[in-house]
């Protein structure tokens, strides 16, 4: 199992469970950055959590699937994500995660990109 994979089991959990959303900020390195689809890029471990509890507190029940492959720099994950808004809007999601990985096996670098949205 690949730091993307456990990123995607925990994010399944993180909305409901913190001790899942601890650990998946923890598999971030401490100056790591994370480029959201259509949002500013944010810097370090503290800001990824600040962006993570925001986007979890603003969808729910959320059921993904994806697979993972290396890349020459890393990881890529393509994903497809169906859910719920806090609102009650149902919506659909595909795209793909591209994931850098330091030498401790951490994510440095993570872009978001979105093809497909509903």
């Amino acid at each position: 199992m690949t730091v993307l994979d456990k990123y995607f089991e925990l994010s399944e959990r993180a909305s409901i469970d913190s001790e899942a959303f601890e650990q998946l900020v923890a598999l971030f390195a401490d100056e790591a950055e994370v480029q959201p689809a259509g949002a500013r890029k944010v810097m370090g471990k503290q800001a990824i959590a600040q962006l993570y509890r925001q986007f979890f507190e603003n969808y729910a029940g959320m059921q993904r699937i994806w697979t993972t492959r290396k890349t020459e720099n890393g990881l890529e994950a393509i994903w497809a994500i169906a859910g719920k808004r806090n609102s009650g809007e149902l919506f659909a999601m595909q795209g793909r995660h591209i994931a850098e990985i330091d030498a401790q096996g951490k994510i440095y670098a993570l872009e978001v990109h979105v093809s497909k949205a509903s």
